[in-house]
Formats: C-alpha cells, structure tokens, sequence
C-alpha cells in the first residue's frame, strides 16, 4: 500500500488494511507503534491509536511539516498474537518550490 507523497501543508493520512487470505481481518489495539523521522530518531508521544473505518481498515492522521522520508510502523492483535506492518512515506517540497543553491567563490 502507498503512502503520499506529501507536502508540508497537507494532513498525513496513514492508512492500515488488514487482510487474511484476502478478507479483511478485525485486529485488536490497532496502533502506529512508532514513526521514525527523516533524522533516524523515533517521534515522541508514540504509540497512537489507529481509528477503525470499518473492519480490518485503520486510519491515524497526523500533521508533519518537516520535509524527508518517514518510517511508521503499525502494529496491533490478534488473538494471541501481535501483527506488525511498515510502510514508508515522504514529505516533499511543494511543487514549484524554488530551489536554494550555495555561492561557491570561484
């Protein structure tokens, strides 16, 4: 499943289905366990709880500003067991963004 892109501006909407053998899969406590952030560090006040849309169909959106590539990792139960699933998504300049180079003294 693809995440974004994003821009700075937009509401990031990190979605989760949870299929077993191609049917979804009611799962208990389903959270986004972690969101490691462009500069390798873990975003604090994680664990957050993912909203059911229906069954086996999660959502946590969020508001993100800093451009880069973000790691989430999303886990919840089933039964006994803990599920785990991870997804990559990007925050990029907008479209048009001028771009800023360096002077360079030659």
């Amino acid at each position: 499943m693809a995440i974004g892109p994003f821009q700075p501006s937009d509401k990031v909407r990190i979605p989760w289905e949870v299929l077993l053998n191609g049917k979804a899969l009611a799962i208990g406590n389903p959270r986004v366990q972690r969101l490691v952030l462009p500069d390798g560090t873990d975003m604090l006040g994680f664990p957050q709880p993912m909203y059911a849309l229906k069954p086996g169909s999660y959502i946590l959106e969020l508001s993100l500003r800093t451009i880069g590539n973000y790691t989430v990792i999303m886990q919840g139960e089933f039964g006994s067991e803990t599920i785990e699933d991870m997804e990559d998504f990007v925050i990029e300049r907008p479209f048009g963004y001028p771009s800023i180079n360096a002077a360079t003294d030659e």
